[in-house]
């Protein structure tokens, strides 16, 4: 009997050993070596008891919000995997408490991947595409919080990401920006202060903007009107001029680039403009309707290096962004949180961050594998007729597959059988008041059976 439980007990941990396999060799290589002393010090892992350590933590943490698990599912998840056998509150607790230490971890991460730099090769200066994003909690209005992102286009990474409630607005001051940097937004950054920031840092920026936000003067100190030179453009699509701009008392040189855009755009621009127009009760003036076939571009990136098809091209570029909140949103269902404290909301979106960069890592020793295969893909030939450029979308979506099996890992039914016991409080519902009508139903069926098959054995 002994040696028949000896066995059982081998097989048990030789099946916890392949469950945790993945991630003990494809991911914790990868994690801070001052993981375990940063969880301490901020509080998110101060005493081992049932779960063994911070790396356990990070995991747990992790498998929450790739499994998209309840707190329920959570906490037999990790019975499965041999992680910890704790209550579902108490995970919450340890949930609440992790935000500050899952920041400092996705502030260590988010440094440029080798990967993507031996991809890209050298560059002056980074390209950063700035926006900010919602998200939704549970019960919330759909502007509950705001990630205010900083998108490097060369590294094609993540470089910054501040959460935020619905009470901070889209603005430079929450990115550390670099002697170097060039920043390009669209109109909700495009204020004098946006321009005093990045003059500030010694960077470049590009931004989108909106005449009656953005006072213009030429070079006498007089007010700039756009309006009646952009009359005068006579067909021209595309007119360029030096102007300045005061903030705090302090000028600073910057180019104005008007592109005209295509009827079918400068149409749509016009009718989002009657919409804002009537629903402050008001009609649109022609000035507006004149501005709004036109996009409008402030910049102070030197002329010489950057001539304006350069500008516009690149400002282009910032849809980039808008596809990795896309992405983002979906593969990692972040559109809508599910919960409602505060504390938890922090800690679940930044875990959910810290899991895109790690899938960033796999993508970058992705994309660098596919450049010795495929060199055209990511070449100067990919703009040639039947070329295939890699796509961003199949990368993020495989990387965050393998990742998922690295965390969540994989268990048989046999697995799940002899951690049945412990698994009880999860599998079982709440004490409640009122009846459980899916159990009331059976019980009366087999009662209702029971009842009608009694007489015919009474009468055979």
């Amino acid at each position: 009997m002994a040696r028949t439980h000896h066995t059982a007990e081998a097989k048990q941990e030789q099946a916890l050993g392949l469950v945790n396999e993945l991630w003990e060799s494809e991911v914790l290589p990868h994690l801070p070596t001052k993981l375990t002393e940063q969880a301490q010090q901020l509080k998110a892992y101060q005493r081992q008891r049932a779960v063994a350590n911070a790396y356990d933590l990070l995991r747990a943490i992790l498998g929450y919000v790739l499994g998209g698990f309840s707190t329920r599912q959570w906490g037999a998840w990790a019975v499965i995997i041999g992680l910890a056998d704790i209550s579902d509150r108490a995970w919450s607790k340890r949930l609440q408490k992790s935000g500050a230490w899952l920041l400092w971890l996705f502030g260590e991460l988010t440094v440029i991947e080798t990967g993507a730099a031996e991809l890209w090769g050298p560059t002056p200066g980074r390209v950063l595409l700035i926006d900010a994003s919602t998200l939704k909690q549970v019960g919330g209005s759909g502007d509950d919080w705001r990630l205010h992102t900083a998108y490097e286009l060369m590294a094609g990474c993540l470089a910054q990401v501040v959460v935020t409630d619905q009470g901070q607005g889209e603005k430079l001051d929450h990115f550390e920006l670099e002697r170097g940097d060039i920043v390009v937004s669209d109109g909700g950054y495009g204020y004098r202060s946006s321009v005093a920031a990045v003059k500030k840092k010694q960077a470049e920026g590009v931004f989108r903007f909106y005449p009656d936000t953005f006072p213009l003067q030429d070079q006498c100190g007089q007010p700039l009107d756009l309006w009646p030179l952009l009359r005068q453009t006579k067909g021209a699509r595309m007119w360029e001029r030096q102007a300045y701009c005061l903030h705090n008392k302090q000028s600073y040189a910057v180019r104005v680039i008007a592109c005209k855009l295509p009827p079918e755009q400068a149409g749509l621009a016009r009718k989002r403009a009657e919409k804002r127009a009537q629903k402050k009760g008001r009609s649109v003036s022609l000035n507006s309707l004149v501005m709004a076939g036109w996009l409008l571009l402030i910049t102070t990136l030197e002329a010489t290096a950057w001539p304006a098809q350069d500008i516009l091209r690149l400002y282009r570029a910032r849809w980039q962004i808008e596809l990795l909140f896309k992405r983002m949103k979906q593969m990692l269902n972040m559109h809508h949180i599910h919960c409602k404290r505060p504390d938890s909301v922090q800690a679940t979106i930044r875990a959910l961050l810290v899991a895109w960069v790690l899938q960033d890592q796999q993508a970058a020793q992705l994309r660098a594998l596919l450049q010795r295969l495929l060199p055209s893909a990511l070449s100067e030939t990919m703009a040639l007729p039947g070329a295939r450029p890699v796509s961003s979308w199949s990368i993020c979506k495989l990387c965050l597959q393998t990742l998922r099996q690295q965390v969540l890992g994989q268990w048989s039914m046999a697995r799940l059988r002899a951690c049945l016991p412990r698994l009880q409080r999860f599998l079982t519902s709440n004490r409640r008041q009122r009846g459980h009508q899916e159990t009331d139903v059976r019980c009366w069926l087999e009662r209702r059976s029971l009842n009608q098959s009694q007489p015919l054995q009474m009468a055979a």
